[in-house]
């Protein structure tokens, strides 16, 4: 073959190759083929409320990084949209007294109740995930929402043979709440030493038709008032209460005294600091706060449906640090 044939022959087969390439750039109209994104199954304490359309992988990814580097959750931006994911932790204490015990004695102020179910009331479908306490008693969930948007979660815990119990309303932010806790009463003392009780001191004080059905709870304390935190009491005695609506189809308020149990005869909140209403009609949201001079107090609201009697909640608890926290930060047992 001649040196012109050859050249000629290359030259043709180099412009069919250009060719080719230049067709196959137009039929993608020059776009850059990206690689695929792994296809990522996340956890089941992994919520999603958000309609922004995010791969997985990224979601779990900034969950990982956040792990050392709660920005890589929190910053405000997740793949390009406006999606924050905050870590949200709380504890399950076992509350009350142990009566078996003669005398009677307090249970351990750190003990808590281990393969507790907790769920959101707002989103009930989060109920059939089953969701646990692990065995040191604790949770963890991570809500994927939208950045700058709150939400509103009423957390239920319930447990088999244990009082099914309801939280006060939170605020979920754009910041990570890593420290809720539950006052889980002690199914034994509840049913055999609370409720008793109770029922008694109504029938023998005006009520005698009484019959519980359920109560909601608040603490009035000081501003480092906590289940997390070891100094007791942490009530803020001299304090009174409110509530919003008012009805006269509810009891109370009702102030627990200084040994943590119901007293009609205690006409403020104790060094305890626990306050109780009864019997409280459903379908409403109630507005609790406390009043004292020169003290401020947070409000704190209760979602009371026909829903929770059907999954058995008897017991609407705020339980510190998000119940009446004040600023008044006097030590244990002082006004």
């Amino acid at each position: 073959m001649s040196t012109k044939l050859s050249i000629r022959v290359a030259g043709a087969l180099l412009a069919c190759f250009l060719f080719a390439c230049s067709d196959n750039n137009n039929s993608n109209n020059g776009a850059v083929i990206e690689p695929a994104v792994p296809d990522v199954e996340l956890a089941d304490n992994v919520l999603v409320f958000t309609d922004q359309e995010i791969a997985n992988f990224y979601l779990q990814e900034a969950i990982e990084a956040g792990e050392e580097d709660p920005a890589a959750r929190l910053a405000g931006e997740i793949d390009g949209k406006p999606v924050t994911i905050v870590k949200l932790m709380g504890k399950t204490n076992h509350f009350g007294i142990d009566i078996k015990q003669s005398p009677p004695k307090y249970l351990d102020y750190h003990a808590t109740v281990p393969e507790t179910r907790v769920w959101i009331a707002e989103h009930p479908e989060t109920r059939d995930l089953d969701l646990q306490t692990d065995e040191t008693g604790w949770w963890t969930m991570y809500v994927v929402k939208d950045t700058g948007v709150d939400l509103e979660f009423s957390f239920i815990y319930e447990k088999i043979d244990w009082i099914t119990t309801k939280t006060n309303i939170n605020i979920i932010n754009d910041e990570d709440n890593t420290d809720f806790a539950i006052q889980f009463i002690d199914p034994y003392f509840y049913q055999f030493g609370m409720l008793p009780l109770v029922e008694g001191m109504m029938r023998g004080n005006g009520y005698p038709n009484f019959f519980f059905q359920n109560a909601m709870v608040v603490t009035v304390g000081k501003s480092w008032g906590s289940m997390h935190d070891d100094r007791l009491p942490h009530g803020d005695p001299g304090a009174t209460v409110s509530v919003k609506p008012v009805s006269d189809e509810f009891i109370g308020p009702i102030y627990f005294n200084k040994d943590v149990i119901p007293d009609l005869s205690q006409k403020d909140v104790s060094v305890d600091g626990g306050v109780v209403w009864l019997n409280m009609p459903v379908d409403t949201i109630y507005e609790a706060t406390a009043h004292k001079v020169g003290v401020n107090y947070p409000t704190v609201r209760f979602n009371i449906t026909a829903a929770d009697v059907d999954y058995g909640v008897q017991l609407y608890i705020a339980s510190p640090p998000d119940s009446l926290e004040g600023d008044n930060d006097s030590p244990p047992g002082e006004p």
